[in-house]
C-alpha cells in the first residue's frame, strides 16, 4: 500500500475547502424552483422559514465541525459514525447515504436534461435528445473532479461567483426599487402561516435546501490546517447559503407583493417574472444562472462523494479498486466515475417509466432521505461519543458535543415526516417502503461484509480514524497529529494487531 499514489496534502486552504460546500448547496437552483413551493405553504412568511431552516441545519453543521476538529479524514461521516457508534452502523449509514446521493443526483440529471433541451436547444423533436444531453452533461461535470482538486475547486469558484453575482444583482435591485408595494417586515412574521401541517412541509423544504453543506469535510486530507479550516468552512457554508436564501426569498416575496404570494406560488418562473418587472438586466440570465448553479453543484458533489467512496474502499468497506488514485492528477478518479455513472443511467432511464417531472421529484426526495438518515446518525454518534469520552475522563463541551447534536436530530425529524407522511399520491405514497428497502439493502450489505471480511469490520474504526504524525502545527502552537492516516500508517497499524 505504501507504493500506491495517495491524495496530495495541503492542496487547498480555507477558501478552497469552503467552495465545494457553498457550490453544492446550489442556492440559485433552489431559489429558482423551490421558493414558489414554500410560498404555496406559508405565503409571505417564506423568508422566515428559510431563516429557521438555516438555524436548524446549523446544529448538524456543528456536529460535522466538532468531529472535523478531531478527525480530519476523507472518510468524513463514515469515520465519524464509526468512532461514535461502531463500524456496522457506519457501513449501514454510509451505504444509505451514498446510494441516496446517487439516486438524488440521478433525479436531478433528469431535470437538467429536460431543462437544457427545452431552453437551450429549443426543444427539438428528436427522439432521445434529452437522454444524450443528460449523458454529455454527466461527463462534463466529472472531468474537473478527475483532473485535480484544484481544477475542481477553481471550476466551482468561477461558476459560483457568476451565480452569486446574478443573485445579488437581483436581490439588491428588487430591494432598491422597493418591490411591488414597498418594503415590509411581515415576511419575517408568521402572517402567511395557515396550518401546522404547512409549517412542517415548509420546514422540510427549507431544511433540505442546505443539503451539501458538508462537502468540506471529505476534503480534509487535502486541506492545509484541516482542524482549523474545515470546521470554519462547514459553518460558513451554512451561514452564507442561509443569507442568500433569506435574501433571495425576501426579494421574490416583495417583488410580487406580500398580498400576492398566491401569484408567486403559481408562477412557473417567478424569478424571471420578478426580474422583468424590477431588474430587467437579470431577466435574460435565468437560464444561465440555472446552468452555473447546477453545474457548480454537480462538480462539488463529485469532489465530495468521490473522496468518501475512496476512503471507504481504502478502509476495506467496499471494492478495493474504488480506492485507486490517478497517478498523474492525484484524484480518486475511479470513485468519481463510480458515483456519476449510475446517476447518469438513472437520469437517462427513469423517464421511460414515468414523466420526467414525477421521476425527478420522486428520485430526488427518496435519495435525500438517505442523506438525512446519515445526518441524523452522525449527530447521534457525536452525542454517544461525548458520553463515552466523558466517562473516560475527557471533558468535551456539553452544548456543542451533546445538546446541539440532539437538537440536530430533532430538526431532521421534520423533513423525514414531511416526505413520509401518509396520504400522498402515487408514487410518493411508496416512499416509506422505498426507504425501508434502501435501509434493508444497507443492512444486508453490512451483514455480508461482516461475514466475508470480519477482520475489516473488527478494525474499521482504526482504518477510518487513525492517527499519524503530521507536520502541521496545532492550533495552540504545539506540533501534533492532525490529519487522518493516508492509506498507509493507520491501515497497516490496524491490520498488524491481527
Amino acid at each position: 500500500m505504501t507504493t500506491q499514489p495517495q491524495l496530495k496534502r495541503g492542496q487547498v486552504g480555507l477558501l478552497g475547502v469552503m467552495m465545494p460546500g457553498l457550490a453544492q448547496v446550489g442556492p440559485a437552483f433552489n431559489i429558482l424552483f423551490t421558493v414558489g413551493l414554500v410560498a404555496s405553504l406559508v405565503g409571505e412568511s417564506t423568508p422566515l422559514f428559510y431563516l429557521i431552516g438555516m438555524l436548524g441545519i446549523a446544529a448538524t453543521a456543528n456536529t460535522f465541525a466538532q468531529f472535523s476538529r478531531k478527525y480530519s479524514t476523507s472518510g468524513s461521516f463514515l469515520a465519524f459514525i464509526s468512532r461514535g457508534l461502531g463500524a456496522p452502523v457506519a457501513v449501514v449509514a454510509g451505504v444509505m447515504a451514498l446510494l441516496g446521493y446517487i439516486i438524488a443526483f440521478g433525479g436531478i440529471y433528469i431535470f437538467v436534461g429536460q431543462y437544457i433541451t427545452q431552453n437551450l436547444l429549443g426543444n427539438p423533436h428528436v427522439h432521445g435528445i434529452d437522454v444524450i444531453v443528460t449523458v454529455v452533461f454527466g461527463a462534463l461535470v466529472t472531468v474537473p473532479a478527475i483532473l485535480g482538486l484544484s481544477t475542481g475547486v477553481r471550476t466551482s469558484i468561477v461558476l459560483y461567483v457568476i451565480e452569486v453575482v446574478i443573485l445579488l444583482t437581483f436581490i439588491i435591485g428588487v430591494i432598491a426599487r422597493g418591490g411591488a408595494h414597498g418594503l415590509s417586515a411581515s415576511p419575517f412574521t408568521l402572517e402567511g402561516v395557515t396550518s401546522a401541517k404547512s409549517i412542517g412541509l415548509a420546514l422540510s423544504l427549507t431544511i433540505l435546501a442546505f443539503s451539501g453543506f458538508e462537502a468540506a469535510a471529505p476534503l480534509a486530507e487535502e486541506t492545509s490546517r484541516p482542524r482549523r479550516n474545515v470546521p470554519i468552512a462547514l459553518m460558513v457554508n451554512v451561514l452564507v447559503s442561509g443569507i442568500l436564501y433569506v435574501g433571495g426569498s425576501y426579494a421574490l416575496v416583495i417583488a410580487f407583493g406580500t398580498d400576492h404570494t398566491a401569484a408567486l406560488a403559481s408562477d412557473p418562473s417567478p424569478f424571471q417574472t420578478a426580474a422583468k418587472l424590477l431588474v430587467p438586466v437579470v431577466a435574460g440570465l435565468v437560464v444561465w444562472v440555472f446552468l452555473t448553479s447546477i453545474t457548480s453543484s454537480y462538480v462539488a458533489a463529485n469532489l465530495e462523494t468521490s473522496r468518501v467512496i475512496y476512503a471507504g474502499a481504502r478502509g476495506g468497506l467496499w471494492w478495493k479498486s474504488l480506492g485507486r488514485i490517478h497517478p498523474k492528477f492525484g484524484t480518486p478518479w475511479v470513485a468519481a466515475v463510480a458515483f456519476v455513472a449510475p446517476s447518469v443511467v438513472i437520469g437517462a432511464v427513469s423517464p421511460v417509466f414515468t414523466d420526467p417531472v414525477t421521476a425527478s421529484g420522486f428520485l430526488g426526495t427518496l435519495g435525500t432521505l438517505g442523506v438525512v438518515v446519515m445526518y441524523a446518525v452522525t449527530n447521534l454518534a457525536l452525542a454517544v461519543a461525548w458520553v463515552r469520552d466523558r466517562r473516560s475522563g475527557e471533558r468535551g463541551h456539553v452544548v456543542t458535543q451533546f445538546l446541539l447534536p440532539l437538537v440536530g436530530i430533532a430538526v431532521l425529524i421534520v423533513p423525514v415526516w414531511g416526505d413520509l407522511q401518509p396520504g400522498q399520491a402515487a408514487p410518493y405514497k411508496y416512499l416509506p417502503w422505498c426507504t425501508i428497502a434502501l435501509a434493508a439493502v444497507a443492512v444486508v450489505y453490512m451483514l455480508g461484509l461482516r461475514t466475508r471480511k470480519p477482520e475489516v469490520m473488527a478494525h474499521a474504526t482504526e482504518l477510518l480514524v487513525g492517527e499519524v504524525v503530521d507536520t502541521e502545527t496545532d492550533l495552540d502552537g504545539n506540533g501534533g497529529s492532525d490529519t487522518m492516516d493516508s492509506a498507509t500508517g493507520g491501515s497497516a497499524r490496524a491490520l498488524s494487531v491481527q
